[in-house]
């Protein structure tokens, strides 16, 4: 964490506080049980730090700060992964719905995440999938076509937005609560040069990853209660404590408020010179929405192949698909590893081979309770490989 503190060069409140206790080294009569040894700054809730679970001190500062950087009406920080926003944003959507006495099935797009999955079988919510267009050639979801007239069929609509590959969609004024999987997608709100940002289009409550898109460390996030939500803050708050840990890792929580710092002063200039960094790779490139998102195709190579070239010149991906790999360009990369990238592809040669389609998973549109399958029926084996977790 010191490290990172010093490339943040921002200091911020909690990272004091922390500083501020260890001071005083205090023999330490609580959890963790390594009392500081195994890494000091790895603290629990002890005086000044506040309490996740309630907080009214340095975290609900924090928190105040990153509804006023994203424009939302509330933000609560996220330690669990954008898994647990998921499953407290379905748990808050259940608790609404019940409350307005609303029946209907929700509208639920088929290549959400496994979390969102998870929190439609917590909650119980019935289902109707919804399919986004296919690109036969990388055999992936890509965009949503939606039509303002499911507002008179479903209750809500739960979508990914943007894709994990990087395609954006489109998303009109609804009556009824948008549930928005953003985990892709905080960097949007720091770019001109990017889509709308889910909170701009009016969704009620949005999950971001920031470890995938801003730098905080891995197993962090937020959740944005939209500033005209239909969806009360109390729901989301209940629903947020039945899935949040009591035991926060301070480690996490410290990268949150840096990044809230860091993003607050410069989160333009960071995305701004990540997009231009990205845009030195021009070979083998497939058209998406998102310059931070490079799905790259070289003709004739396998995915399998592309990658293990790539891994030989140590360069690590982050997915493998069946004929292209998706490439992130990230804050935290430095111009030499766009370099690399690009110099190997550029030495690839393309190989003869005939195009191939690949056909889209079969999906019902009947209507279908998660939770009754998962308990009742027990088809507790959901078949869903991460990344990007979508269910075969």
């Amino acid at each position: 964490m010191n490290k990172l503190k010093s490339k943040f060069n921002k200091e911020n409140q909690l990272s004091k506080k922390i500083d501020d206790y260890l001071k005083e080294n205090f023999a330490q009569f609580h959890s963790p049980a390594h009392c500081g040894n195994l890494y000091d700054r790895d603290l629990s809730e002890v005086d000044g730090l506040d309490d996740l679970q309630n907080p009214c001190g340095v975290l609900d500062y924090y928190q105040k700060k990153t509804a006023e950087l994203f424009q939302a009406q509330k933000s609560f920080f996220l330690v669990n992964g954008a898994s647990q926003g998921l499953q407290a944003a379905c748990l808050a959507l259940k608790l609404f719905l019940e409350n307005k006495k609303d029946t209907r099935p929700v509208l639920v797009a088929r290549n959400i995440h496994k979390a969102s999955y998870f929190g439609l079988i917590l909650s119980g919510l019935d289902v109707q999938w919804f399919e986004p267009q296919w690109h036969s050639e990388l055999g992936i979801y890509t965009r949503l076509n939606i039509s303002e007239k499911i507002e008179d069929i479903f209750s809500a609509l739960l979508i990914t937005n943007p894709s994990y590959e990087g395609f954006y969609s489109q998303i009109p004024k609804l009556k009824i609560p948008i549930i928005v999987d953003e985990a892709h997608g905080a960097h949007y709100h720091f770019s001109e040069q990017l889509a709308k940002p889910a909170l701009a289009y009016g969704a009620d409550l949005v999950v971001q990853s920031w470890h995938k898109t801003l730098g905080s460390l891995t197993q962090t996030g937020a959740i944005h209660l939209g500033l005209a939500s239909k969806i009360p803050s109390q729901f989301l708050e209940a629903a947020l404590k039945l899935v949040q840990t009591t035991s926060p890792s301070y480690l996490l929580l410290e990268s949150l408020c840096l990044i809230v710092e860091q993003y607050s002063a410069m989160g333009e200039e960071i995305i701004a010179s990540t997009i231009q960094k990205a845009k030195f790779i021009n070979e083998f490139k497939i058209k998406n929405d998102d310059p931070l998102r490079l799905l790259l195709k070289v003709p004739g190579w396998r995915g399998s192949e592309l990658d293990a070239i790539l891994m030989l010149n140590k360069v690590s991906c982050e997915q493998v698909l069946k004929n292209s790999v998706l490439a992130f360009v990230n804050p935290g990369n430095s111009q030499n590893d766009i370099y690399r990238l690009n110099n190997i592809l550029l030495k690839l040669k393309s190989k003869n081979s005939i195009s191939e389609n690949f056909s889209k998973p079969e999906m019902s549109l009947e209507i279908f309770n998660p939770r009754k399958i998962f308990f009742e029926e027990q088809k507790i084996n959901i078949n869903s490989p991460c990344p990007p977790g979508i269910i075969i």
